[in-house]
């Protein structure tokens, strides 16, 4: 008995550390809307990544409003030309929102695009290639990447 105890507890130990799953947890604090756009910041943990660009709010419409404010699953994406996105899960009415490279909202369908810098007055982001690489370096924990870690994607918009 003592043995299959201890077999029983080897093997549960090992099982919770092989499945294990770590989240990787992203906000997108909004800090300006327009009628042209909105934009606000990306943070993982409590370190701000980059500037996110967004379509301005119109009533949660497909391919021209920004998403809710909520907390979004996301999934990998390795099917576009980038060959890396975040694609967000379950968006209310929605399909197919993603965080990925752009400058200006006339490069969004309802996505979020990403950049180091970012001009309110023309409601763009620049060197949004330098921000999504910081983002992918936050998630995998390096610049070169061997593996896909196991973690839970979560995307909180406030």
């Amino acid at each position: 008995m003592k043995i299959l105890k201890q077999t029983t507890l080897l093997i549960v130990f090992f099982s919770s550390v092989s499945y294990s799953q770590e989240n990787f947890d992203l906000t997108i604090e909004r800090k300006f809307a327009s009628k042209s756009c909105t934009m606000g910041y990306l943070i993982s943990g409590k370190e701000i990544l980059c500037y996110t660009l967004e379509l301005p709010w119109a009533d949660n419409l497909n391919n021209i409003s920004c998403i809710p404010p909520g907390q979004y699953n996301g999934v990998l994406r390795y099917d576009k030309p980038d060959g890396w996105r975040i694609q967000l899960e379950d968006v209310p009415e929605r399909t197919g929102v993603q965080i990925h490279v752009g400058n200006y909202t006339s490069e969004i369908q309802g996505c979020i695009l990403l950049g180091q810098d970012a001009k309110l007055e023309n409601c763009s982001v620049q060197n949004s290639s330098k921000a999504y690489s910081k983002l992918k370096k936050a998630f995998y924990g390096t610049d070169t990447p061997t593996s896909t870690p196991n973690k839970k994607i979560i995307v909180t918009f406030k």
